[in-house]
C-alpha cells in the first residue's frame, strides 16, 4: 500500500507531494529504460535465430558423396561446385539483402525511438503544463477560501462585538430601572416611617407609664424575634448557598458536556474525513495497480506475439514486423494513456481528498468555535447570577450584623434600678428600621435631609428637657419622696408621677415643672455602607394659653 501524504493545515505537504511527483517521475523513466531494454534485446534474439537458422542450413548442406563412384562423384562434385558458387553468390545476396534489411530496421527503430521520445516529451510538458495550472487553480482555491475564512471571521468577530454592545445597553437599563425601583422604594419607606414616626409619638405619651412596666416582656419579645430573624436568616443564607452550589455544579456539568460533545463531533468529523481519504488512496492505489498489472499484460502477450513472430520470420516477415509496429504503437497508446489515466486519477484523488478535509477542517472548527462561544456566554451568565447570589448572601449577612448590633445597643442602655429610675426618664424604645441600600451616597444624602428637617424638634426636645431638669432640681425633697415609694413597686419615674399630679391638680405647677422628654439614642451606623437607620419617638409637645406644656 502507498504511504499517504502526511496532512497539515488545509490539504496536504508541498515538499511530500513535490517528493511524490519526482519518484514517479524517476518511476517513469526506468520503465522507458526497460521499454528500450527490451527492445535491444527483442532485435538481439532476431538476430541469433536468423544466425542458428543459417547454421543449420550449412550442416544439412555438408554431406560427402563420394561413396557414389567416380562418374557420380565427380558430376555430384561438379553439381556441389555449382550450388556453392550458386549458393555463395545467393549468401552474398542475402547477406546484402540482410544488410539492407537490417539497416531499413534500424532506421525505421530509430525514427520510431525519435517519435516515441518525442511523444513522451510532449506528454511530460503537457503533463507539467496541467500540473502547473492545477497548482495555480488550487492556489487560488486556497487563497480564495482563506479569504473567505477571513471575511466570515471578521463578520462573526462583528456580530458577537454587536451582541456584546447589545447586552451591555440591556443591562445598563436593567440597572438604571433598579435603581429606579430601589429609590422608590427607599422613597415609600421613608415615608412609611415618617408615618410611623408621628403616629408612635402620639401614643408615646399615653404609653409611657405602661412602658417601663411591660419592659421586660418586650425584651423578651425582642430577643424571640431576634432568634426568628437569626434563624430564618441562617436558614436563607443556607438556601442561597446551596442554591450556588448546585448551580455551580450544573453548569460545570453543562460545560463539560458541552466540551465533550464539541471534541467528540470534531473527532468524528476527523475520522469521516480519515476513512474517506483512506478509501480514496485506496482506490487508487488498486487502479494504479490494475492499470500495472494491464501494462505488464499487454507487454507479455506482445512479448509472446513478437516469439510467435520470431518462429515465422522467413515468411512473415513483412506481416511480422507491420504487426510489430502496430502492437509497439499500441503498447505506447496504451502506456501513454494509462500514465494520463494514473496521473488524473491520482490528481483527482487527492484534490478530492484535500477539498474534503479543508471542509471537514473548517466545519470542525467554526462547530467548535460556535459551541465554544455559547459555553462561554453561558458561564459568563452563570457568573453573573452567582455574583448576583453572592451579593445578596453579602447583604443578608450585613443585615443579621446590623440586626444583632442594633438590638444590642437598643437594650444595652435601659436599667431598672431605682437609681437609674430617679435619675433619667422612662427609657425611649428606639424603633428601628434597616433599609438596605445599594448606593451609601444617595442614602446618606437622603438621611442628611431627613436629619435637617427634624433638626428644629431636636432642638425642642432638648431645649425642654433641659427646663426639665431645672424643675426637678427645684421641685425639692417632698417630690422625691412621693418618686421613691412609687419607685418601690413599679418602674415609674418620679419626674413622670409629678407630671401626674400636676396635670390632677389643675395643672397648677410653673414652666419649670414641666415632664423632661430625653431623646431616644440612636444606634450607630454600620461599618458596611449599608444605611441602619435608628428611629427616636419623641412624644408631640402641646403647649396651653399660659406657656405651660403638656
Amino acid at each position: 500500500m502507498v504511504e499517504g501524504f502526511p496532512v497539515v493545515l488545509r490539504g496536504y505537504d508541498k515538499d511530500r507531494v513535490d517528493e511524490a511527483f519526482a519518484q514517479s517521475r524517476e518511476t517513469l523513466n526506468r520503465m522507458r529504460e526497460q521499454v528500450k531494454s527490451s527492445d535491444d534485446t527483442i532485435l538481439q534474439l532476431q538476430a541469433q535465430l536468423q544466425e542458428e537458422k543459417n547454421n543449420a542450413k550449412k550442416a544439412s548442406q555438408g554431406n560427402s558423396f563420394a561413396s557414389l563412384g567416380a562418374n557420380a562423384q565427380q558430376m555430384l562434385a561438379s553439381a556441389e561446385q555449382t550450388s556453392g558458387e550458386l549458393l555463395s553468390r545467393a549468401k552474398q545476396d542475402a547477406a546484402a539483402t540482410r544488410a539492407s534489411a537490417q539497416d531499413q530496421a534500424q532506421t525505421l527503430l530509430n525514427n520510431a525511438k525519435l517519435d516515441a521520445k518525442h511523444i513522451v516529451d510532449d506528454a511530460s510538458a503537457k503533463a507539467k503544463t496541467l500540473l502547473t495550472s492545477a497548482r495555480n487553480e488550487a492556489d487560488t482555491a486556497l487563497t480564495a477560501a482563506r479569504q473567505e475564512t477571513e471575511q466570515q471571521r471578521s463578520s462573526t468577530a462583528k456580530a458577537v462585538a454587536e451582541q456584546r454592545d447589545t447586552v451591555e445597553i440591556e443591562l445598563s437599563n436593567a440597572r438604571e430601572e433598579h435603581n429606579k425601583r430601589l429609590a422608590a422604594e427607599r422613597s415609600s419607606q421613608e415615608r412609611e416611617i415618617a408615618e410611623m414616626k408621628a403616629q408612635t409619638a402620639e401614643q408615646i405619651a399615653a404609653q409611657r407609664k405602661a412602658a417601663n412596666e411591660e419592659i421586660t416582656r418586650l425584651k423578651s419579645e425582642a430577643n424571640d424575634q431576634i432568634e426568628k430573624a437569626l434563624a430564618e436568616a441562617n436558614k436563607k443564607l443556607a438556601d442561597v448557598r446551596e442554591q450556588v452550589a448546585r448551580m455551580m455544579t450544573e453548569a460545570k456539568r453543562q460545560a463539560g458536556e458541552i466540551v465533550d460533545a464539541a471534541n467528540g463531533k470534531a473527532q468524528e468529523i476527523k475520522d469521516e474525513a480519515e476513512v474517506y481519504r483512506t478509501k480514496a488512496r485506496s482506490q487508487v492505489n488498486a487502479e494504479s495497480e490494475q492499470i500495472r498489472k494491464d501494462i505488464t499484460a499487454q507487454q507479455d502477450e506482445a512479448t509472446a506475439k513478437v516469439n510467435a513472430l520470431l518462429d515465422h520470420l522467413e515468411q512473415r516477415r513483412n506481416e511480422a514486423k507491420k504487426e510489430a509496429e502496430e502492437l509497439i504503437e499500441q503498447a505506447k497508446t496504451v502506456r501513454e494513456e494509462a500514465d494520463a489515466y494514473a496521473v488524473k486519477k491520482r490528481q483527482d484523488a487527492d484534490d478530492q481528498a484535500a477539498q474534503v478535509i479543508a471542509k471537514a477542517g473548517y466545519d470542525a472548527d467554526h462547530q467548535l468555535e460556535q459551541r465554544r462561544q455559547a459555553a462561554q456566554s453561558e458561564l459568563d451568565g452563570l457568573n453573573r447570577h452567582i455574583a448576583q447570589l453572592q451579593d445578596r448572601e453579602s447583604a443578608i449577612t450585613q443585615r443579621v450584623t446590623e440586626l444583632r448590633s442594633l438590638f444590642a445597643n437598643a437594650f444595652s442602655g435601659i436599667n431598672l434600678t431605682p437609681e437609674a429610675a430617679s435619675s433619667h426618664d422612662a427609657a425611649d424604645v428606639p424603633v428601628v428600621n434597616a433599609v438596605a441600600q445599594d448606593h451609601p451616597d444617595e442614602s446618606d444624602a437622603d438621611d442628611d435631609r431627613h436629619d435637617d428637617g427634624h433638626d428644629g424638634d431636636d432642638h425642642a426636645v432638648d431645649d425642654h428637657h433641659d427646663g426639665a431638669d431645672d424643675t426637678e432640681h427645684a421641685a425639692g425633697p417632698g417630690r422625691s419622696d412621693d418618686a421613691g415609694e412609687a419607685g418601690d413597686a413599679s418602674a415609674a419615674t418620679p419626674v413622670d408621677a409629678s407630671a401626674d399630679e400636676d396635670t390632677a391638680d389643675g395643672l397648677a405647677t410653673s414652666d419649670g415643672g414641666d415632664v423632661p422628654v430625653s431623646p431616644a439614642p440612636a444606634a450607630p451606623a454600620s461599618d458596611t455602607g449599608d444605611d441602619a437607620m435608628p428611629v427616636s419617638f419623641a412624644p408631640q409637645q402641646h403647649r396651653y394659653d399660659d406657656g405651660r406644656q403638656a
